[in-house]
């Protein structure tokens, strides 16, 4: 990240989409309101009666903007909107004064949202623009929740459905890996110790509200190797031996790309050792290698620059890979069976290594050990069970 844009995130307490993520939520936010307008439109044609609410806007720009936020659930949307709009219908009714009504209906709207859960910003909207609404909204009474507003709702999160499915379908042919899903494996390995920021330290110092006389990097060290203490002692005495995959399948120095590959796609590996006939290991192939050597080949989809990748080529001569050592990576780092597993965890991190492969005294292959299972076992303690598909 440049200074510039780590400043203005600073600044802004926002990080900021790439440019295809912020064009897609406008796109979004475009269609479903346009969709909003047109289909309230034609129901509402006969009836004295808006057939948009201006706060679905606030709600559009929630849901596609900020989509993993808490109060986007269609039970937030739903009835954060439904019971802001009693509050205001009721406050309308019952208050005369609109300077008194349309707070009174907001701090309303507040309470009902917070005591039912569903809080959602744009409620407090709906509650006011009732009350601001005029004679037509004061008009329908309790109608005006009906439609409009369970109305726009529907429509809203309808498109919303619609949008975000289509939205995966577009990635994921982007990707090209429907035929490769089991790469998020790879993509969604975990730390073994929290990676902590600058930022988090800052955040938990405003939380505690009083001064801690130590220095950022000494205290992220701290948590860090606490953190480390703790795996340690959960682990305790688990040796490499006991959390290995044994006897893994490996491939030699001129293992063809295609029959490696043939082997990832069957048992969903992520990662193979590579080994010379003595059984010492002299590299590794993982899904990052086949993905950073299939770069070079302009295919659109990951799937097909793979296959390009591993086709063999005729002739006697070739000017792409062909054999697994030439896109293994080498050196290795290499544990021993009777190591114990607590002693690799800051290995792991440091050196962001996914696969150790486990040798025996003899620095002969024996086994692979995965920093997912390590992480696993620690959430679940339980003991692992290794078998190819």
């Amino acid at each position: 990240m440049s200074p510039m844009r780590a400043f203005i995130n600073r600044l802004t307490g926002q990080r900021q989409l790439s440019h295809g993520g912020i064009l897609l939520s406008a796109v979004s936010v475009l269609i479903a309101i346009t969709l909003i307008a047109v289909i309230s439109q034609q129901f509402l044609s006969g009836l004295a009666l808006p057939f948009i609410v201006a706060s679905m806007g606030a709600t559009a720009v929630l849901l596609f903007a900020v989509p993993s936020s808490p109060m986007n659930r269609p039970w937030a949307v739903v009835v954060g909107h439904l019971v802001s709009a009693i509050v205001g219908v009721t406050c309308a009714q019952q208050i005369d004064a609109i300077q008194f009504a349309a707070p009174v209906a907001a701090a309303g709207a507040i309470l009902a949202m917070q005591y039912l859960r569903c809080l959602h910003p744009p409620g407090g909207a709906t509650a006011m623009l009732i009350v601001l609404g005029g004679d037509q909204a004061h008009a329908a009474s309790y109608q005006f929740i009906l439609t409009p507003i369970a109305l726009n709702i529907l429509i809203l999160l309808g498109a919303t459905l619609v949008i975000r499915w289509i939205s995966r379908q577009m990635l994921q042919q982007k990707r090209g890996d429907t035929n490769l899903q089991w790469i998020d494996e790879l993509e969604q390995s975990r730390p073994l110790t929290p990676h902590l920021t600058q930022a988090d330290i800052e955040t938990a110092r405003a939380q505690l509200d009083t001064y801690i006389d130590v220095k950022d990097e000494a205290l992220l060290q701290l948590l860090r190797l606490a953190t480390h203490n703790t795996h340690q002692r959960r682990l305790g005495e688990l040796r490499c031996k006991e959390l290995m995959l044994p006897e893994p399948l490996c491939a030699e120095f001129g293992s063809p790309l295609k029959e490696v590959w043939g082997w990832f796609q069957q048992h969903h590996l992520t990662a193979v050792p590579v080994i010379n006939r003595p059984r010492h290991v002299i590299g590794i192939i993982t899904l990052k290698d086949f993905i950073h050597h299939a770069a070079a080949f302009p295919q659109p989809t990951l799937e097909q620059r793979i296959e390009a990748l591993i086709q063999p080529t005729t002739g006697l001569t070739s000017n792409k890979a062909e054999v697994a050592g030439q896109i293994m990576t080498s050196p290795v780092i290499t544990a021993q069976e009777s190591s114990k597993v607590a002693e690799l965890l800051l290995l792991l991190d440091d050196r962001q290594i996914h696969h150790i492969p486990i040798i025996d005294a003899n620095n002969k292959l024996t086994g692979l050990l995965s920093r997912n299972e390590i992480v696993a076992i620690l959430e679940r303690n339980e003991e692992p069970v290794w078998q190819y598909n």
